[in-house]
């Protein structure tokens, strides 16, 4: 385990964040009817959390000596709604399990902080998959 290895693994993350950020937006500008307007505020919420993410990911590589990405990930783009939340669904699981193997390698490397952090972040995605589950109930 290296700290290369690790900056690399939180640029991946940072690119996630950015990706999800994008398409957030691209998919609250989507959202249209009754349920529309519920996710259309729903975006905007989740939007401001994982600009927190991205700006402590950003600041982290930094002192850790790396370059932060400005790419964001891509994203699919699906036209209705109920494909849109299981693709957002699908996503966050996928950030859970990267933010968890990136706090297992922070701990590998003595940096507590981070890992923990990192938990953190992987434990407020958690919570937005959660959300997510229950809003795709309402669709059945």
């Amino acid at each position: 385990m290296s700290k290369e290895e690790l900056i690399a693994g939180l640029n991946e993350d940072l690119a996630a964040e950015w990706g999800t950020v994008i398409r957030y937006t691209y998919q609250a500008a989507k959202s249209f009817g009754i349920r529309g307007i519920e996710l259309r505020e729903m975006f905007a919420e989740e939007t401001q959390d994982e600009l927190g993410h991205a700006a402590f990911l950003t600041d982290v590589i930094i002192d850790l000596g790396g370059e932060p990405t400005s790419q964001p990930k891509d994203f699919e783009k699906p036209d209705d709604l109920k494909a849109m939340l299981e693709l957002d669904l699908k996503l966050e699981l996928e950030d859970v399990e990267n933010y968890m193997k990136h706090a297992q390698m922070a701990g590998e490397l003595g940096l507590v902080e981070l890992e923990m952090k990192l938990e953190e972040m992987a434990a407020d995605e958690a919570g937005h998959a959660r959300e997510l589950r229950r809003i795709l109930k309402g669709f059945d």
